[in-house]
């Protein structure tokens, strides 16, 4: 009879939680990324800089903030310029615009990884911080093999 009892026991945690795995909604890999910094237009899973995303940016890129102006008449869109010190999709000035209201505030100085889509001015992908870029920056080296073979669209 406690054999039957623990082996219903067990029956039930089993079930139990493989339907919290389910639940869930995918694998480990599909976890968030930590520290990644949004706005309304970004995703902030551990797809935000996968193989998909990569084949379709026109740019991302990381380094160091060179320059901030605040663009006249917009209300607070500030024009940011990094001095990049790592390309993973496309080349040369990276200056890009962005909603200094709406986002963790930059300071001259601050590391950032960005992410533009074509068409964009404002990135739609931003991580600030080197502890925080880390983990997306292995990521996405660990991404850019697919990204060659990934279709856009």
């Amino acid at each position: 009879l406690a054999l039957g009892g623990l082996a219903a026991a067990a029956a039930a945690s089993l079930v139990l939680g493989l339907g919290w795995l389910v639940a869930q909604g995918g694998s480990a890999a599909d976890s968030a990324v930590p520290g990644a910094a949004s706005d309304a237009k970004e995703d902030t899973g551990s797809a935000a800089f996968g193989p998909r995303y990569l084949a379709c940016a026109r740019l991302v890129a990381e380094g160091r903030v060179t320059a901030l102006e605040e663009v006249p008449g917009t209300g607070g869109v500030q024009r940011v310029t990094l001095a990049a010190s790592r390309y993973y999709k496309g080349d040369g000035p990276v200056t890009f615009l962005r909603d200094d209201a709406a986002e963790v505030p930059l300071r001259l100085g601050d590391q950032v990884l960005v992410g533009l889509s074509p068409g964009l001015a404002h990135p739609d992908r931003t991580v600030v911080g080197e502890a925080e870029i880390a983990p997306v920056r292995a990521g996405i080296v660990a991404a850019l093999p697919a990204s060659r073979a990934a279709s856009c669209g």
